[in-house]
């Protein structure tokens, strides 16, 4: 007889299966994470000179275009050179060339004029009128040495036909102001203490002053007025160191311009005279009242003494009524064009 079946126990444990211990380390993890207190940021200060506040986006600022500054103008030899007004277009300005015609060189360029250029006592610069002011006329000076351009007056009338004394320390000049006559003025080289020297109207009437220059011995001023004539000017001698009026020296001697230059030994005075459009260069010998016709023919103006007085420059319209610079002897022979432009070179100054 068959053994019965044992019975089967309902209520018996099953055999557990193990957890994988990784997991049980990472149900660590995840708890102490949770359980750690939140921490408060620390700020940290900012460094010294930086700006923490929000800022606009950075806008862009185009470079400034970039200024021209010209070269220094070499500096020559003693005489070697002449400054002159060229006009070229529309408006006058300063040129400067060699004895010899070479180098030619336009110094300013600015759309105003330019007039009534000359050199100070050594050379190192050039004074010369101009209403850069877009008004009045006033003096300026260029220093060769570095470009500079430097404002004498300022708005004191219309200035021009500057001169230095011979030792550099003041310069002369005629100043007319507005609604007033011309007058002589004087002021220091650097432009302080203008002031007026001789008042022209006191003598020959308004507005009859229009040329002055300094002589060699600094003691004497050839002054170009109107007596009695409009355009038509006779020459004065001012004796500085006298309260006296200037003294009458050209007599009978018609048509003379306002063009008025002194010899380096101050013996002479050169100047400009005869009918209109025809011109001659006339010597005057100051001692002796004895006038030398030294050109013949050519419409001449602005005659003026190189420093060592063995060449005149003037400008003259003889070459198909262009206006050109010249170079003669004293005595009016060996005549040399030195410009030869279409546009007119006048009012020649020498270099010391």
């Amino acid at each position: 007889m068959p053994k019965p079946s044992p019975k089967k126990n309902i209520f018996s444990q099953k055999k557990k299966k193990n957890i994988p211990i990784w997991i049980f380390l990472l149900g660590i993890l995840v708890v102490a994470f949770i359980l750690i207190p939140e921490t408060p940021m620390i700020e940290m200060p900012a460094p010294a000179g930086l700006t923490v506040e929000a800022t606009f986006p950075p806008t862009y600022t185009p470079l400034p275009p970039p200024t021209f500054t010209p070269q220094p103008f070499p500096t020559g030899v003693h005489g070697g050179r002449i400054i002159f007004t060229c006009t070229r277009g529309d408006y006058n300005q300063i040129c400067m060339v060699n004895r010899d015609g070479s180098g030619l060189l336009q110094i300013t360029h600015e759309n105003i004029n330019h007039y009534y250029p000359a050199f100070s006592p050594k050379g190192e610069a050039i004074i010369y009128a101009s209403n850069q002011s877009r008004g009045t006329f006033d003096l300026y000076l260029l220093v060769l040495s570095t470009s500079q351009s430097i404002e004498l007056t300022h708005e004191i009338g219309n200035v021009f036909s500057p001169d230095y004394s011979p030792d550099g320390e003041k310069i002369i000049f005629v100043n007319r102001p507005a609604e007033e006559p011309a007058g002589l003025w004087i002021m220091d080289h650097n432009g302080e203490n203008p002031r007026l020297l001789y008042g022209g109207p006191n003598y020959a009437g308004p507005n009859t002053l229009v040329s002055a220059a300094w002589a060699p011995d600094g003691k004497r001023i050839a002054l170009a007025m109107i007596v009695d004539q409009l355009y038509e000017y006779e020459i004065f001698i001012l004796d500085v160191e006298s309260d006296k009026p200037p003294r009458r020296v050209t007599y009978g001697l018609l048509g003379i311009t306002g063009g008025v230059d002194w010899s380096p030994d101050g013996h002479y005075l050169l100047l400009s005279a005869g009918p209109p459009l025809d011109k001659d260069i006339y010597r005057y010998e100051v001692e002796t009242g004895i006038f030398s016709q030294l050109t013949s023919g050519g419409n001449n103006n602005s005659a003026t003494y190189s420093p060592d007085g063995k060449n005149i420059a003037y400008n003259s319209l003889r070459n198909n009524d262009q206006a050109d610079l010249f170079i003669m002897l004293p005595d009016g022979s060996d005549v040399q064009q030195i410009t030869d432009n279409p546009e007119p070179d006048w009012q020649p100054q020498w270099e010391p």
